[in-house]
C-alpha cells in the first residue's frame, strides 16, 4: 500500500483560502442566483402551466394529449415540492379522457407542503391527461413531469465545503471507531477492482482531537486486511492502494464525520458534495491612449464594465473584470527664433533652422508629452568688402537687413545717416557696420580708411559723371578736364564684371545683360580714382 499524506499549506494560507471561498460564495450566490436564476416559483409565474377552464381550476399542467399517439398511453406522473401554500390551501385533480373519448374528472386532493406526487396509470388507447390546480399562488422549488425537470426553478449548487457526515459519497461505518466509509471498489466490480484505487481529500477543518483514515481491503484468499490508522492533516491528503491480479474490495474508513473538506476525488472522479465556485478577480490597469486587453479588444477610453472568462486550476470559470483608466498623451510645438545657434531641451545644439526634431517628456497624467521643435536660426554674414580707399561694402544684402555704420575710434558711435549697405567717407578713420536681421544683430570687424586726399583733388579740378542713373540699359560717360578714363564695374560682392581702358567723353557702357541691382563703377584716371554707385533697373 502506498500512502501519501501531506500538509501543503500553512495555517495562514488555509485561513485566507477559507475567507476567499466564503467571499466568492456570497458574491456569486447573490449575483448568479438573484440575477440569473430562480430557486422557487409560483404556479402563476411558471410557463409550464396554462390557463384553467374556470375560476375553480385556474391553472393546468398538461401531461399528454391524444395527438401524442402511443406515447399518451404510458403512465403519466408529476411531482411538485411545495414550499408555500396560499391562505386556505390549494387543491389539484386529474382530468383525463377514457376509452370512449369522454372526459373523466378526478376527485380534488389537497396539496401539502413538501413532495406531492400523482401517477396516472398506463392504458391501451390514446388519451389526454391533465393536472388541474385551484390556485396560482402555490410556491414550489421542484417540479417534474414524466421525469423532466421544469425550467421555472433552478436548484442551488453544492456548497464549496462539506462535512463527511453531510456527504452522500460516504456510507455508515462498521462501528463507533470508524464511523464513515468511502467505498472505492467491490468484488462485484470484477476486473475493474484489480486496478489501483486512489482517493484524495483536501481538508479545510478538523474536529477537536483530529481524525484518522485507514484502508480496508480484501486479499487474494478473500480475507479482510485493515491498514494502520493515519492522521488526517489540513490541506491535501491522498492514499493509493496499488493494483493487484485478483478481484477485491477496497474501502477507506474515517474516524469522524466532522472532517470538513473542499475537494474530494475517488479514482479521478470529483465528488458532487462540493463545488468550486467561479473565481473572480479585478485587473486594475492604467494606460496611455489605448490598451489591448486579454479579451483581444483595444480600448481607447476608460472601462470598468468589461469582463473575460478563463479557466481556473479547478476547471471552473475564472472571471476577470477590467478596471481600466485610459489617459491621453499630449503634444505641443516649441517655436523658437535664435541667433547663430540654439541648444534645445534634447541637449543638441542646432546651428541651422529645424522643424523635424522631437523630444518626449512625461505629462501630468504620466503619459508621453511629445514636443516638436520649430526653430528658425538667423545667421548674419558680418563680412565687409573694402572696395577702395574710401568705400566699404557689407557682404550681407538679404532683404530686411538693417545697416548702421559706426566709428570704431569713438566707442562704436553710430555715424549719422549711414544706414546703407555701402559706406563712402572722405574722412580717414576706423569703421565697422552693425547689421540687424530677424531681431539678431552682428557688428563687423573694423576697417581702416587711410587717405582720401586724392579723391578730394579729383572732385575739385575735374568732372567725371555717368548718366542716366538709374538706367535700364546704357550708361553715358561725361568728362570735363580729362581726355580719357579707365573703367572697372564690380557687383556689390566685389566681383569684376567689366573692365576697359581709354574711354572718352560720351562713350557708352552697356548694362543690358546685367540683372537688376546695384553696381559699383570705378573711375581710374592719372589724377586720381573715384567710385560711382549705379542702379540697374
Amino acid at each position: 500500500m502506498t500512502l501519501i499524506s501531506s500538509n501543503k499549506c500553512s495555517f495562514l494560507e488555509l485561513l485566507l483560502r477559507k475567507i476567499k471561498t466564503r467571499f466568492l460564495l456570497v458574491f456569486f450566490m447573490v449575483s448568479l442566483f438573484n440575477v440569473t436564476a430562480q430557486t422557487t416559483s409560483l404556479i402563476s409565474d411558471c410557463d409550464d402551466f396554462v390557463a384553467g377552464p374556470n375560476t375553480t381550476w385556474t391553472h393546468v399542467l398538461i401531461a399528454t394529449t391524444v395527438d401524442s399517439g402511443v406515447a399518451s398511453q404510458a403512465a403519466q406522473t408529476f411531482t411538485i415540492n411545495v414550499t408555500s401554500l396560499p391562505v386556505g390551501g390549494a387543491n389539484y385533480r386529474v382530468v383525463k379522457t377514457v376509452a370512449n373519448g369522454n372526459w373523466f374528472n378526478g376527485n380534488a386532493q389537497a396539496l401539502t407542503l413538501g413532495t406531492n406526487t400523482i401517477t396516472v396509470s398506463a392504458v391501451s388507447f390514446d388519451r389526454s391527461v391533465k393536472f388541474q390546480f385551484s390556485s396560482g399562488d402555490v410556491e414550489f422549488d421542484a417540479l417534474t413531469l414524466n421525469g423532466l425537470n421544469s425550467d421555472c426553478v433552478t436548484s442551488l449548487p453544492p456548497p464549496t465545503t462539506s462535512l463527511i457526515n453531510n456527504c452522500n459519497d460516504f456510507v455508515p461505518g462498521p462501528n463507533t471507531t470508524w464511523t464513515h466509509v468511502l467505498v472505492a471498489t467491490t468484488i462485484a466490480d470484477g476486473a475493474a477492482s484489480q486496478a489501483a484505487q486512489t482517493f484524495t481529500i483536501n481538508v479545510t477543518s478538523l474536529p477537536v482531537g483530529g481524525a484518522n483514515v485507514r484502508v480496508y481491503k480484501t486479499v487474494a484468499n478473500g480475507n479482510a486486511f485493515f491498514g494502520n490508522p493515519v492522521a488526517l492533516t489540513l490541506c491535501s491528503n491522498s492514499i493509493t492502494v496499488p493494483a493487484v491480479t485478483f478481484d477485491r474490495a477496497v474501502k477507506f474508513q474515517f474516524s469522524s464525520g466532522d472532517v470538513e473538506f473542499d475537494l474530494l476525488t475517488l479514482n479521478g472522479d470529483s465528488s458532487v458534495c462540493v463545488s468550486t465556485m467561479p473565481s473572480f478577480s479585478v485587473d486594475v490597469i492604467e494606460a496611455c491612449d489605448s490598451y489591448t486587453w486579454i479579451d483581444g479588444n483595444t480600448y481607447t477610453s476608460s472601462n470598468n464594465s468589461a469582463t473575460h472568462t478563463l479557466t481556473n486550476s479547478f476547471g471552473c470559470d475564472s472571471i476577470i473584470a477590467l478596471d481600466l483608466i485610459v489617459t491621453s498623451s499630449s503634444s505641443s510645438t516649441n517655436v523658437v527664433e535664435a541667433c547663430d545657434s540654439f541648444t534645445w531641451i534634447d541637449g543638441n545644439t542646432y546651428t541651422s533652422s529645424n522643424n523635424t526634431a522631437t523630444h518626449i517628456l512625461t505629462n501630468s497624467s504620466g503619459c508621453d508629452s511629445v514636443i516638436f521643435l520649430d526653430l528658425t536660426i538667423t545667421q548674419i554674414n558680418s563680412g565687409v568688402y573694402l572696395l577702395n580707399d574710401s568705400t566699404l561694402q557689407a557682404q550681407s544684402v538679404a532683404s530686411g537687413t538693417f545697416y548702421q555704420w559706426v566709428d570704431c575710434n569713438n566707442n562704436f558711435y553710430p555715424i549719422n545717416g549711414e544706414t546703407n549697405a555701402m559706406f563712402t567717407t572722405q574722412n580717414a578713420g576706423y569703421y565697422a557696420v552693425e547689421l540687424s536681421y530677424n531681431n539678431c544683430s552682428e557688428i563687423s570687424d573694423c576697417f581702416t580708411i587711410n587717405n582720401v586726399s586724392d579723391l578730394d583733388d579729383l572732385n575739385r579740378k575735374y568732372a567725371v559723371n555717368l548718366f542716366p542713373i538709374p538706367t535700364s540699359n546704357d550708361l553715358t560717360i561725361s568728362l570735363e578736364g580729362l581726355e580719357a578714363i579707365d573703367v572697372v564695374i564690380v557687383n556689390i560682392h566685389g566681383k569684376v564684371l567689366f573692365q576697359k581702358s581709354g574711354l572718352f567723353d560720351q562713350d557708352r557702357i552697356s548694362l543690358s545683360s546685367y540683372v537688376s541691382g546695384t553696381y559699383i563703377v570705378k573711375i581710374i584716371t592719372p589724377k586720381g580714382n573715384r567710385e560711382i554707385r549705379v542702379t540697374k533697373q
